[in-house]
């Protein structure tokens, strides 16, 4: 199968009249008004301490989840100093994770990236989609900025089909304040930041996240819960990195298919269009495999470095598969994931302990 998707249509998505645009997936992140104190850069997990103007550091806590920082003498937050929460990663981490020559990982190229397979069982899975699937019907929103047209294109890039409508492919839960030209998302119950209120969870996202903090994983309290639902085998997301005020600690859960995340240096200059469902965005990403009902960890280096995101994915029609199906590559077109129809995500944020 490694060949056969170069007869067939890799897909893609043009957002806002150019292929490979980035902006729907992080402007919205890029309109949240946090941090209210400048930073010019971040830093992963480190060891040493940085001691702190008491005021300062409650300040810092307050907004980001960490409680130590480098500042300039003008007051700017240099690096953001967040605790090892991943501990030393396992051959199990190792195994899921692929360079674009399709080869695993080197454990000391790791930069903060963890995969606990089967976290949750299928009873589990199936009681929690019921849970987000309710949470999705009350609160769920998709901003209409957001809205994608898909279309086929050959692998060398010729369009296929003509645009369709412009859609919306996912829709989300979040108690983070959102705003985007001017329409309002957010307002899930639970809140946001060192203001979420755990009690305000159903019952089964909270012994989720009571299960996390209670697994290898050494997090603190939750600082955002966002669920994120989409359809139509589309789960692209575009490179960004998550707003800071979420936390140091983000931990996903996938639910109901499985996937591929990636990871790419955040100052590498990314390939866009076609090229990206062929080779990535850069050489030096990183891909995990992250099957359904597995729990993906990112921290330090992974969380402010690095940009994860997903590829628009691209379809293969062979009998193996039942048919034309949308699926991902793993490090290289030798390893094909099919994906299901639909995907749930359910995305922790987490403070240091």
């Amino acid at each position: 199968m490694a060949t056969t998707w170069l007869q067939l249509a890799a897909r893609r998505a043009a957002v806002a009249g150019a292929m490979g645009t980035a902006g729907v997936a992080i402007a919205w992140r890029q309109d949240w008004p946090w941090p209210r104190r400048k930073q010019s850069s971040l830093a992963g997990a480190e060891t040493t301490s940085t001691p702190l103007d008491a005021s300062i550091r409650d300040e810092i806590w307050k907004e980001f989840g960490v409680r130590r920082a480098i500042l300039s003498k003008s007051g700017e937050i240099m690096k953001l100093l967040c605790s090892d929460a991943a501990g030393e990663a396992t051959d199990v981490d190792a195994a899921r994770l692929r360079d674009m020559k399709g080869e695993q990982l080197p454990v000391e190229l790791n930069p903060g990236l963890r995969v606990n397979p089967n976290f949750v069982d299928e009873a589990e899975e199936a009681a929690l989609e019921v849970e987000c699937r309710e949470l999705i019907a009350k609160y769920g929103y998709a901003f209409k900025a957001e809205e994608v047209q898909v279309m086929h294109a050959d692998a060398g890039g010729r369009v296929l089909d003509e645009q369709g409508a412009q859609q919306a492919f996912s829709r989300r839960v979040t108690g983070r304040p959102e705003m985007r030209d001017g329409a309002v998302g957010g307002g899930a119950p639970w809140g946001y930041g060192a203001e979420l209120k755990l009690q305000e969870l159903p019952p089964l996202l909270r012994s989720l996240v009571e299960r996390v903090q209670a697994s290898r994983f050494k997090v603190g309290a939750l600082r955002d819960l966002t669920i994120n639902n989409r359809t139509g085998s589309f789960f692209k997301i575009d490179p960004h990195v998550d707003p800071l005020a979420d936390g140091p600690h983000v931990a996903i859960l996938g639910l109901t298919s499985g996937a591929v995340l990636t990871f790419t240096p955040k100052d590498e200059l990314p390939r866009q269009g076609v090229e990206v469902e062929q080779l990535s965005w850069t050489d030096k990403d990183i891909d995990v495999i992250f099957r359904k009902r597995s729990l993906v960890l990112f921290t330090g280096e992974g969380r402010y470095q690095w940009k994860h995101a997903m590829r628009a994915g691209f379809e293969i029609d062979h009998p193996a598969l039942g048919g034309t199906r949308v699926c991902d590559f793993w490090g290289s077109m030798a390893n094909i994931l099919p994906r299901k129809p639909e995907r749930f995500s359910i995305v922790m944020s987490f403070a240091d302990p």
